[in-house]
C-alpha cells in the first residue's frame, strides 16, 4: 500500500515560524553587538542578568522559571557567567541547601553599556513600525504565551 500524500502545511505563513525566525536574529544581534564592544555575552545569558539586575540574589530556580528554561540549561548559563566575572554563587543564609545567584561589581559597571546596548537594537529593529500595529502584536503575542504557558499546567 502507498503511503497518502503528506497534508500540505504552508510553514512560512505561520506566526509561530516567525517569532521563531525573529527569536533567532535577535539572539545572533545581541552577541554581535556585545561581542563588537568586547563583551562576552550572549541573548541567553543576558537574558538572566537581566532578571538579576532587576531583583538581585535569586536562585538557579527561580530564574530558571522567569525564563521559561529547564534548571539544567540555567544552571550550564550561570556557570559560564560565573567564569566570565558576571554572576557569583553564595549559599543562601537561611537554608544551606539553596544557592542564590548575584551579579558582580562587573555586572554593575558594564550594565549601563548591556542596557544601552539592547535598547539600542531594540530602537532599530521597530524603525517603520506603527506603534498601534505594535500594541496589537504585543497583546496577541502576551495572549498566546498565557495559552502556551497553561498548556503545560
Amino acid at each position: 500500500m502507498q503511503n497518502p500524500d503528506p497534508p500540505s502545511f504552508d510553514f512560512e505563513n505561520q506566526l509561530h515560524y516567525w517569532v521563531n525566525r525573529l527569536g533567532f536574529l535577535l539572539r545572533k544581534e545581541i552577541h554581535l553587538r556585545f561581542k563588537a564592544e568586547g563583551i562576552d555575552l550572549r541573548a541567553e545569558e543576558m537574558a538572566l542578568l537581566i532578571h538579576l539586575l532587576q531583583d538581585n540574589g535569586q536562585t538557579p530556580s527561580a530564574l530558571a522559571e522567569k525564563t521559561i528554561r529547564d534548571r539544567t540549561t540555567v544552571t550550564r548559563f550561570l556557570d559560564g557567567l560565573a567564569k566570565k566575572g558576571f554572576v557569583e554563587r553564595e549559599v543562601d543564609p537561611y537554608d544551606r541547601r539553596r544557592v542564590i545567584v548575584k551579579t558582580t561589581e562587573r555586572t554593575t559597571a558594564l550594565q549601563p553599556k548591556i542596557i544601552a546596548g539592547v535598547c539600542q537594537m531594540i530602537a532599530e529593529s521597530l524603525v517603520g513600525v506603527d506603534e498601534k500595529d505594535l500594541e496589537t502584536t504585543k497583546r496577541v503575542l502576551k495572549q498566546i504565551t498565557g495559552t502556551m504557558l497553561d498548556m503545560r499546567s
